[in-house]
């Protein structure tokens, strides 16, 4: 992937900041990472191991470092959504890879999750507007609404999407998707939820 000099500006700002914080920033020429067994993905930031790796290889490798890197914000600045996440996405996690748990544990969890994501991507937005950055703001709001609703399509499958066709990557599903980020993002909406079927997402 060849970086522009803001985008090139803004990766030297994240890892000034990982830094400062004493985190890892690592930015790895691969596809995909997997975090744990059951997931594969394209980033992630882990404060219990100070940790933030993007896989540059992916397609949307610089607005998965602009996600990450507001994840690292959440933390810095102990947002309640974030302080809380952590049960939420060891919840999800688990009950992912085979365990059990009661109905509305389950559904507490995804929608912890939802809500963490949702506010990491209204700062994504404003991290875009903000430095400026060479990223399609309207493209990269309706893939944000892919991936939010992705959890609660994931309370109905208890899967992760494959690598290949997550949801946020599908050309059929983006265009389909709002182009604002409001409301608290409760359900999935039945068209939404329809279309991720078709899409075997």
């Amino acid at each position: 992937m060849k970086l522009t000099r803001k985008q090139k500006q803004f990766i030297d700002h994240v890892k000034l900041e990982c830094k400062k914080y004493g985190v890892k920033c690592s930015l790895k020429e691969v596809k995909y990472l997997k975090p744990t067994p059951s997931i594969r993905c394209t980033g992630y930031f882990d404060d219990e191991s100070g940790t933030l790796q993007v896989a540059m290889k992916s397609k949307s490798s610089f607005e998965t470092l602009v996600h990450e890197y507001c994840h690292l914000t959440q933390w810095v600045e102990r947002v309640p959504v974030y302080m809380k996440a952590t049960k939420y996405l060891l919840g999800v996690d688990a009950w992912i890879s085979g365990k059990n748990a009661a109905d509305h544990v389950i559904d507490a969890c995804i929608q912890g999750v939802v809500d963490l994501e949702l506010d990491n991507e209204r700062r994504s937005v404003k991290t875009i507007e903000k430095f400026n950055l060479d990223i399609d703001k309207e493209q990269y709001i309706r893939k944000a609404n892919a991936y939010i609703y992705f959890y609660h399509w994931m309370r109905k499958t208890r899967k992760w999407s494959k690598p290949e066709n997550m949801p946020y990557a599908n050309k059929n599903i983006i265009k389909e998707m709002p182009t604002n980020l409001r409301g608290k993002y409760t359900s999935i909406p039945k068209k939404v939820e329809k279309l991720f079927e078709q899409e075997n997402i």
